[in-house]
């Protein structure tokens, strides 16, 4: 599959299940998360060898709105990918316009309430909430450190702000540091805004939907990938 990390999450839909194909990888969006996960190298040649000698291996996805996905968002994050591809897809001047356009959001949080396996983990307001089985977004940030796709559950994290302590977090994200928004590993995680207002939510940078309601779920095992597996 050639394209960014939306275009990858075609294929999973397309390959899951029994003994689908596996999907090998050629990135060539803005983002491209799943380069990071999967190791793959930007040489040509050399990703050309590792796609046809590489290890295919079984991965978990996150199931939402019946899509799968190697990593899903709600709140602002989403509201950026929406943008972001309302405007054409503009590679990083887009995303710079998206993101600025998206800057007034921050101080406009959304009350929800987060359930991880029947627990209430968060309830208030929040920037943005994370759910995946890889801990990298795009650009190689990790966003969600500690997620891995082979560990049978999903990783949680909810980012509740306000704007100043996110772009600490954001900060941290860049140098490589843990964030402090603490990890919730889940097999079922549901949200919900507290007042019935929309939430919008993107999975592999493509935004879905905006509605009050959201359930995410693992999917094991549910496509093989091929990587450099460290």
């Amino acid at each position: 599959m050639v394209g960014g990390d939306g275009t990858l999450g075609v294929a999973y839909n397309v390959a899951a299940g029994g003994d689908g194909p596996a999907v090998g990888y050629i990135p060539a969006g803005f983002g491209n998360a799943s380069a990071h996960l999967l190791n793959l190298p930007r040489d040509p040649e050399t990703l050309a060898e590792v796609l046809r000698t590489g290890d295919a291996r079984p991965v978990d996805l996150v199931r939402v709105d019946g899509r799968l996905a190697l990593f899903a968002g709600a709140g602002w994050d989403a509201l950026v990918a929406g943008r972001y591809a309302a405007a054409g897809a503009r590679r990083l001047p887009g995303w710079v316009m998206a993101v600025a356009r998206s800057v007034p959001d921050l101080w406009r949080r959304q009350a929800v309430e987060v359930r991880a396996d029947d627990w209430v983990v968060h309830r208030g307001p929040i920037e943005l909430l994370v759910v995946g089985t890889t801990p990298f977004y795009g650009r190689g940030l990790r966003v969600n450190p500690g997620a891995r796709p082979d560990a049978g559950a999903m990783s949680l994290r909810v980012y509740a702000g306000p704007a100043p302590r996110l772009g600490a977090e954001a900060g941290r994200w860049v140098l490589g540091m843990a964030p402090h928004a603490a990890r919730v590993a889940a097999r079922h995680v549901e949200v919900r805004t507290t007042d019935g207002a929309p939430l919008p939510v993107q999975a592999d940078g493509d935004l879905i939907d905006a509605r009050p309601a959201w359930t995410f779920d693992l999917e094991p095992a549910a496509v093989r990938i091929i990587g450099r597996w460290g």
